[in-house]
């Protein structure tokens, strides 16, 4: 499926090769962190709005989308949070807005809190924090990764759909994104890359950081669904309170996958980021 806008580019960081989805040529920069099991397509109605005003960078993290398959390589939080500063370099980008989703959430927050002078602004869209998760649904799952690893792609697919329409307010706009966020399983080595993700999930890392939150001192943006019964809202809620000035939104028709079910919403967080810059 074609892109609204931009282009993508394959870029070599270390021993991997990262894809990045990239839109916008002028203004402070915009990184856009997606979650798990999802890629980059999980912002393809947010990027249009951002990339007006700023040069936005949604890529795949290590082993999944279109990026290199992880080839035994970490691919916990901590390591993708590495990893991307390391695409920072080598993209020539000295300080960015750092925005995540899920997973995604928690890179930020590592990103924020550890490379600080990196991160012009934090936005956090239902992004795992504290000890709040795995959540349950990625639990479960998580214990299934001995039977996961030795599933036919096609049936991996049939039993990922349904589980990720439950994530989803809007079951209109469920559909798209859920192809876009399986297709890349359906290929041969998908059932035993994403056992290998589910292996890393701890909540070790977003425990490690929080203790640092309320020492950013950054324009910080908290976008929760409120309908979203993975990720709860008392943990948007906390975010907001830790980070100094952190300013939250709720989106009442928003479940965990807020950036599908209200691009807009999402859209305006990331530009007031982008506004202080």
């Amino acid at each position: 499926m074609e892109l609204p806008i931009g282009e993508t580019r394959t870029v070599q960081v270390g021993d991997h090769r990262l894809h990045v989805w990239e839109a916008g040529s002028s203004g402070p920069t915009v990184l856009l962190i997606h979650g798990i099991p999802t890629n980059h397509r999980l912002w393809q109605d947010v990027v249009p709005a951002v990339a007006a005003e700023a040069r936005v960078l949604a890529v795949d993290m290590l082993g999944y989308g279109n990026s290199d398959p992880s080839g035994g390589s970490r691919v916990d939080l901590a390591a993708q949070a590495a990893l991307l500063l390391r695409l920072l370099d080598t993209s020539a980008v000295e300080r960015t807005v750092v925005v995540g989703h899920d997973l995604g959430g928690g890179v930020a927050q590592i990103l924020a809190t550890t490379a600080t002078e990196r991160v012009a602004g934090l936005g956090v869209v239902n992004g795992v924090s504290y000890d709040g998760w795995p959540v349950p649904l990625v639990r479960a799952m998580k214990a299934a990764w001995p039977v996961i690893e030795h599933l036919p792609p096609t049936a991996l697919a049939t039993g990922l759909r349904p589980a990720l329409r439950t994530l989803f307010a809007h079951q209109d706009r469920a559909a798209p994104f859920i192809d876009r966020f399986v297709e890349p399983w359906e290929r041969p080595g998908g059932p035993a890359q994403l056992a290998q993700h589910l292996r890393s999930l701890d909540s070790v890392y977003t425990q490690t950081v929080a203790p640092f939150l309320p020492r950013l001192s950054l324009p910080a943006e908290i976008v929760w669904g409120r309908r979203d019964h993975q990720m709860k809202p008392e943990y948007g809620q906390r975010l907001a309170d830790d980070i100094p000035g952190a300013r939250l939104t709720w989106i009442d028709d928003a479940s965990h996958f807020a950036p599908a079910d209200r691009p807009d919403v999402v859209a305006e967080a990331v530009l007031r980021l982008v506004a202080q810059a």
